[in-house]
């Protein structure tokens, strides 16, 4: 009887503890697989877009214009570069007007794109020269890309006044989503230029 009633509690304890390993077995499954699904997102989950080039077309460059001469609080020469987006026709020819720019032969059509432009500024001597390089968009944010060139401290350069400028155009609908949108423009350094918002 001794014999019989040790080995049935050893079975009981077998059972209870099979049941057991069972029922946490089954606790951790349940656990990783509530994990799984909200890895792979769910709705109302924020997933970050896709980020895709956006197109430039060269509109106008240079390093002849008037552009922070003749404001009425004169830009300073060593002032950053500005960056704009400008969105429609009146924008535009206040700018051509404005920096004295010689108008693009290539006519803006406002309903389907819009222009980036960055302009260095006046400065008192030549080896200056601004140019926007890339565009990308990563859901509503738009990263500019903007390459600054500044000749070396103590450098030999042609004493000549100048204004550097780059002005492109990009398609409305390269732009995905669009709505209101960030432009933040960076330099070679990734340094921030400028940050707006505007509604494309």
């Amino acid at each position: 009887m001794g014999f019989r009633a040790r080995d049935l509690w050893l079975s009981l304890i077998l059972l209870i503890t099979a049941l057991c390993l069972i029922v946490l077995f089954m606790l951790t499954a349940g656990c990783s697989s509530g994990d799984s699904t909200k890895d792979n997102g769910t709705p109302g989950d924020s997933q970050p877009g896709t980020e895709h080039e956006v197109p430039l077309t060269t509109l106008a460059q240079g390093t002849n214009s008037e552009y922070g001469r003749f404001d009425e609080v004169p830009i300073p020469e060593d002032a950053p570069p500005e960056c704009m987006i400008i969105t429609n026709e009146e924008e535009y020819l206040r700018l051509i007007s404005l920096a004295m720019l010689e108008e693009p032969e290539t006519a803006v059509d406002f309903e389907s794109e819009i222009v980036l432009a960055a302009l260095q500024g006046p400065k008192n001597t030549g080896g200056y020269a601004i140019s926007i390089m890339r565009a990308s968009q990563n859901g509503a944010q738009v990263r500019i890309e903007v390459d600054v060139v500044e000749p070396d401290p103590g450098s030999m350069t042609i004493q000549v006044l100048t204004s550097p400028y780059h002005l492109v155009t990009a398609e409305r609908s390269a732009f995905d989503p669009n709505g209101e949108l960030v432009f933040s423009f960076y330099d070679q350094d990734d340094s921030l230029l400028s940050q707006q918002g505007t509604q494309i």
